[in-house]
């Protein structure tokens, strides 16, 4: 394995764990606020905690993939169905 995959697949395994422990907080802000009461702070805490743990989840996803090779190239070859004018009735 190569220097690039080794710190690649390191930098996406660390966004995955920072997806999950900010989900963790995110559910104990929940659950402090229905056990304590609802604030202002608390309801912008929960929402940054989860909005960030979907984005930090999504990129760690899409590194390890993009590094296995995974990820659809940017120049896929276009069926007939995209070329106007063939075809038809």
């Amino acid at each position: 394995m190569g220097l690039k995959s080794t710190l690649g697949n390191a930098f996406a395994s660390l966004l995955l764990l920072s997806a999950g422990g900010l989900t963790l907080w995110g559910l104990w802000l929940l659950v402090e606020s229905l056990w304590v009461g609802v604030t202002e702070i608390r309801i912008l805490a929960v929402m940054f905690s989860f909005g960030l743990a979907m984005s930090t989840g999504f990129t760690g996803y899409f590194i390890r993939k993009a590094l296995a090779g995974q990820v659809m190239p940017t120049s896929f070859d276009r069926s007939i169905a995209y070329r106007g004018g063939q075809g038809g009735l």
